[in-house]
């Protein structure tokens, strides 16, 4: 026999004070029936029964709450969840110091956190700027999306501006691919940036992807104040971009469109700034989604037998109750 629940072991320790009470409770019941009974008519066994059933329901009552088991077996088992593709803006922008260290590095410290809790799913990450780039594919290893998240920096791209349509499009038919065998599948996009979406129009992705049944999530990283972008060369800080006339150029968020493409998926718009610090409404989102078999895997399933003691705890608790002395005959 083994133990399903043997952290709850620990409650054994209070058997011992609740057999104290009973056996308190028996001796009182015992003292006041002889009060009230002459002795050559009452039979003490009838309250030391009692007491016996009493024990015995609570000590099996203990011995459930820690999950006896036996015969386990070796059975296939679904793994359920959904298929998440994180854009993330990878564009000089995201440098900006109005959230620290920086927006880029707020939101990845912000989005580990929300992968670990989202551990079960699919998660894949897609880097954009004004074009995207597959840096880690779907998987259900959250470690290896984490690590693949350090390793984004602005630096990847060469090429300038945000271009939601074509992350949103790789997005789409990554998601797309992965249906193939999958229909009933929950997914969705998380996509976070700056805003500044500086590309065509993604009305007809937006279609595509209502049609498909895949909900966007948006967030917006950075203050309505903005700061100035900072310019790197390998990852260090080389002063200020500057716009062409010579004056430094101050990145502010604009989450217009964010908030736009939320709406069109009727999903809440979540903003990362100053005043609100973390990812939580966006994870309790996604966690309303209902989840469905990513795969199958084989598992020992324990077939817990607490119901047959909790089934004789009650009974002989339930008999002690109504079980009452008699008088000799």
């Amino acid at each position: 026999m083994q133990f399903a629940f043997p952290e709850y072991i620990l409650w054994l320790f209070g058997l011992p004070l609740c057999l104290a009470i009973l056996y308190y409770v028996y001796r009182r019941v015992d003292a006041i029936t002889r009060h009230w009974f002459e002795r050559d008519t009452y039979s003490r066994g009838n309250a030391l029964f009692k007491f016996l059933l009493r024990l015995v329901g609570i000590v099996l009552m203990f011995f459930a709450l820690i999950g006896p088991y036996w015969d386990a077996k070796d059975q296939n088992v679904d793994v359920l969840g959904r298929e998440i593709y994180i854009l993330l803006d990878v564009s000089s922008s995201m440098n900006t110091e109005d959230l620290r260290p920086s927006r880029l590095g707020k939101i990845k410290k912000e989005l580990k956190k929300l992968i670990y809790d989202l551990r079960g799913d699919r998660i894949g990450l897609i880097v954009f700027s004004a074009y995207p780039y597959v840096q880690c594919p779907l998987t259900q290893d959250f470690q290896s999306v984490s690590m693949f998240l350090d390793l984004a920096t602005t630096e990847q791209f060469s090429n300038k501006g945000t271009n939601y349509r074509q992350a949103l499009r790789m997005a789409l038919e990554r998601l797309i691919d992965s249906q193939k065998t999958r229909d009933e599948m929950n997914r969705a996009i998380i996509l976070v940036s700056d805003g500044g979406d500086h590309g065509e129009t993604y009305m007809s992705i937006i279609d595509r992807l209502q049609q498909a049944n895949i909900k966007v999530f948006t967030v917006g990283v950075g203050t309505d104040e903005g700061a100035a972008v900072p310019k790197l060369q390998k990852g260090r800080k080389k002063g200020y971009k500057k716009y062409p006339d010579g004056q430094i150029a101050v990145s502010k968020l604009e989450d217009q469109p964010l908030q736009e493409l939320a709406s069109a998926f009727n999903t809440r718009y979540i903003r990362l700034d100053a005043q609100f610090k973390n990812l939580n409404p966006l994870r309790d989102q996604i966690k309303r989604l209902s989840s469905a078999p990513l795969a199958t895997k084989r598992e020992r399933v324990k077939n817990n037998k607490y119901q047959f003691f909790l089934l004789i705890s009650f009974l002989t608790l339930g008999f002690s109750m109504f079980y009452m002395p008699v008088q000799k005959q």
